[in-house]
């Protein structure tokens, strides 16, 4: 575990010396100037499953659940990132399988929804394990890979939960996932998802990036990332390597340890370091 912890503060550690101080822009305080477009309107519109949402551990879409507030945490200082650097992009990937990338990256995305004036978009793509469909309990039969290779509207794949979270889910696997990802018309279809929705914030939930290129294919269409470790699962050379070549292309937003149990009476079962 210390090994763990060591090696998520030398990330740290590079991450501050890469990123630098930079002053944070001004965010929008009235809400009611804050224009709603109309693409996002246009999105079809479900309510979600409090029931399911609770059993997969997805405790910010209410306050209700105290272990809520470690994510709005982890929200606040990377929206403070995002907003100093200009940033509206992020990607969640781990090292490997059973980090828990998916329950922090859809925890994020009700977190940020709850900010009044913060649109959020969760796509799921994850094309060769997806899982936010499955915790969110969506019933769509299209996937990321359909919306990414063209052909799709905006208004006609993401669904809309509540006012402010946006979701593109993912249905089925995709076996040539990575040769779609660096397809010309993903990054088209991701301009046009940024025109039509106007999202103040979008998560992309990817593979793990030892599992296969996909995430790496990816990383050209985000800001930044936000890579989670697993305590007792991830190890130190895996957790060294990906940090290495994250920080080859992107800047890396912040290292997770998840499943760490600090014996808190505060957070209940959702214990993490934020590094």
């Amino acid at each position: 575990m210390e090994r763990i912890k060591a090696a998520i503060n030398r990330a740290k550690q590079a991450r501050a010396a890469t990123l630098g101080e930079a002053p944070v822009a001004p965010r929008p305080t009235d809400f009611d100037s804050y224009e709603t477009p109309p693409g996002w309107l246009a999105l079809q519109q479900i309510e979600p499953d409090e029931e399911m949402l609770t059993r997969n551990r997805i405790v910010t879409f209410t306050k209700d659940d105290p272990a809520h507030v470690p994510f709005d945490i982890l929200r606040t200082k990377i929206l403070r990132m995002m907003e100093a650097n200009n940033w509206k992009t992020i990607a969640v990937t781990s090292p490997t399988m059973s980090c828990g990338k998916t329950m922090i990256a859809t925890n994020l995305a009700f977190s940020f929804a709850r900010q009044r004036n913060t649109r959020c978009v969760l796509c799921d793509v994850d094309l060769k394990r997806p899982q936010v469909r499955k915790v969110i309990g969506l019933d769509s039969q299209l996937s990321m890979g359909d919306y990414l290779m063209g052909g799709v509207r905006p208004e006609e794949f993401f669904i809309r939960m509540g006012d402010n979270l946006a979701v593109g889910p993912t249905s089925q696997s995709f076996r040539h996932s990575a040769e779609l990802l660096q397809h010309p018309d993903a990054a088209e279809a991701l301009k046009e998802m940024d025109r039509v929705l106007k999202p103040d914030v979008t998560i992309f939930d990817l593979p793990p990036m030892l599992a296969s290129d996909d995430a790496m294919s990816f990383m050209n269409y985000v800001d930044c990332a936000l890579l989670i470790a697993a305590a007792g699962t991830t190890k130190v050379r895996n957790l060294d390597d990906c940090e290495r070549q994250l920080s080859e292309m992107i800047p890396i937003a912040g290292v997770i340890l998840n499943k760490y149990a600090l014996n808190s009476e505060s957070y209940s079962y959702y214990e993490y370091d934020y590094m």
